[in-house]
């Protein structure tokens, strides 16, 4: 309510707070800081509190251990607010390593004139590969197919970074061949709700193509 940006998945509190069915942005910073964001999942996580961005950022550019990747989600932004994201953005030095997506095409244009360094990201289906490039405004492109080794080589040649976005529960989204073939395919990243079972599987794919080697 008060113009601060903050990092919460839902536009309602209730899923995921012990807070009322509202929208986020119908109570000040000050309010939702006395929230308990973390006892819904596991009591071992009571008291955690929703962090604004600005904390967010600030913890990644301190802890990080190399390079990384920010998939910044964005949702409900005020014009003042893409400023603020920018500006955040630029103050921890984190613009080769971050990227916004889920914005119409319209803020993204607005965000590109605010800095023309801060990166776009965007769902990308196969068929529509091409069209993207030839726009020109995505920088970083999540491929919602499982992508191929010639798919990721003709967007490396083009400057793209390319993610394989996998994300989601259930069954279907915890595929371990789809995980797989992206890693063979030599993507960037992945986005996924199992990052940790991903993870096993593709040090055992590499464990094996070092020691068939």
């Amino acid at each position: 309510k008060d113009g601060h940006l903050v990092v919460l998945h839902d536009d309602n509190l209730q899923r995921t707070t012990n807070g009322p069915s509202r929208s986020v942005g119908d109570i000040t910073l000050a309010e939702l800081k006395q929230l308990d964001a973390g006892s819904w999942l596991d009591d071992a996580f009571a008291g955690e509190r929703i962090p604004t961005l600005e904390e967010t950022l600030s913890l990644v550019a301190t802890r990080k251990r190399g390079k990384t990747i920010i998939a910044l989600n964005v949702k409900h932004v005020t014009r003042d607010g893409e400023a603020d994201l920018v500006a955040l953005v630029e103050k921890y030095k984190l613009l080769d390593e971050s990227f916004a997506f889920d914005q119409s095409d319209d803020m993204s244009h607005r965000l590109k004139k605010l800095n023309s360094a801060f990166r776009i990201g965007q769902n990308v289906n196969r068929q529509s590969i091409d069209a993207r490039l030839e726009e020109g405004l995505v920088d970083c492109f999540l491929l919602t197919s499982t992508p191929t080794a010639e798919e990721v080589s003709r967007l490396r040649k083009r400057g793209k970074q390319v993610l394989f976005n996998y994300g989601g529960a259930g069954e279907a989204r915890r595929n371990k061949q789809a995980w797989r073939l992206a890693a063979a395919a030599g993507i960037d990243g992945l986005l996924t709700d199992y990052p940790l079972e991903c993870r096993i599987v593709w040090r055992e794919s590499r464990d094996r193509e070092k020691a068939a080697k």
